[in-house]
């Protein structure tokens, strides 16, 4: 899904690019939110709950960006978009979601959805800074300063990679997620939520995915289907770690709603997942197992991958 580090991106603006950019991407001490389009599900976080229009002379604030007046003085350093629910990072380690909550993929400990921001009391409560976030098709994620993961939202697809005795269908509150162990000092530093599925990069370039993967979106052939604690007939419901980057550390790894892309330090790009639309890039009409390198950007080197999802009837596309 779609998520932007707005101090990240500040740093990689050359000076001159930095005057042309629009109002809301600014220097930190000058930050704002703003937000536009669908507000179906008050995901915009505008206090609105409405449906914009294409009518000409439609101008309500739907249509055109708004500021969120909630965050105006939260110093917010990253946003992260969902399929119909947002979150904000701010630079005290607090998050912020408002929009679709029915899955409980607001954290707020209900289900209840909600047309402006509200701060996530838990990780307050609990004394953790969180450092980034990511929302997904229904679930959220959040990764704190001491590397420590913590999920929640729908859990239908095992995309919240929690034990067993978490038999709900979904989790209104973070819950920490239980990673395999790894190297001395190796923890989790970013995540992304997909559609249905999950990716974590640790701080040693490891790749760790779980949720649905019947479309090859996990990266790992078919080594959920021969775990014997895997209950989901359509993906992995714990941690596993992608192998195939050619013993390149990964730098960033980005889920779809059915594909996910990652970028190593040498500035290489892989993709795996559903092929449609050609969205992979691979040149095939067959979806892809387990990570792919792009050829294409070889001499090319990329610094980022985003990849979105957004829904189109009659059906979910993404590229």
């Amino acid at each position: 899904m779609w998520y932007i580090h707005i101090q990240q991106l500040n740093a990689s603006l050359s000076k001159k690019t930095q005057r042309r950019r629009p109002n809301f991407i600014m220097s930190n001490a000058e930050c704002v939110v703003v937000s536009f389009g669908c507000n179906d599900d008050g995901q915009l976080g505008t206090g609105a709950k409405r449906r914009p229009t294409l009518a000409i002379d439609d101008v309500s604030a739907s249509n055109f960006p708004q500021q969120l007046s909630n965050l105006q003085d939260k110093d917010v350093v990253a946003v992260s978009c969902g399929s119909r629910h947002t979150m904000a990072l701010t630079a005290s380690g607090a998050v912020y979601s408002w929009g679709w909550g029915s899955m409980g993929q607001l954290g707020h400990g209900d289900l209840k959805s909600i047309n402006e921001p509200q701060k996530i009391d838990f990780f307050e409560k609990e004394g953790h800074m969180v450092d980034y976030i990511s929302c997904g098709g229904c679930h959220s994620a959040a990764v704190t300063n001491d590397g420590t993961l913590y999920m929640w939202g729908e859990s239908h697809w095992g995309q919240l990679g929690l034990p067993k005795e978490y038999d709900a269908a979904h989790e209104s509150l973070p819950v920490k997620c239980p990673m395999p162990e790894g190297e001395a000092d190796e923890v989790i530093v970013k995540v992304s939520c997909g559609g249905t599925h999950t990716a974590a990069l640790t701080s040693l370039g490891h790749v760790y995915v779980w949720g649905r993967g019947d479309s090859g979106q996990l990266g790992i052939g078919s080594a959920w289907l021969k775990d014997p604690e895997n209950e989901s007939l359509m993906g992995a419901s714990r941690p596993h770690l992608v192998k195939g980057f050619d013993g390149e550390k990964v730098v960033q790894v980005a889920c779809g709603a059915f594909h996910s892309a990652a970028v190593t330090e040498q500035g290489h790009v892989y993709i795996w997942g559903k092929e449609d639309y050609g969205m992979l890039g691979v040149g095939q009409s067959s979806d892809q197992q387990i990570p792919k390198r792009l050829d294409y950007f070889d001499d090319i080197p990329v610094l980022c991958v985003a990849v979105l999802y957004f829904l189109l009837v009659p059906g979910i596309f993404t590229c």
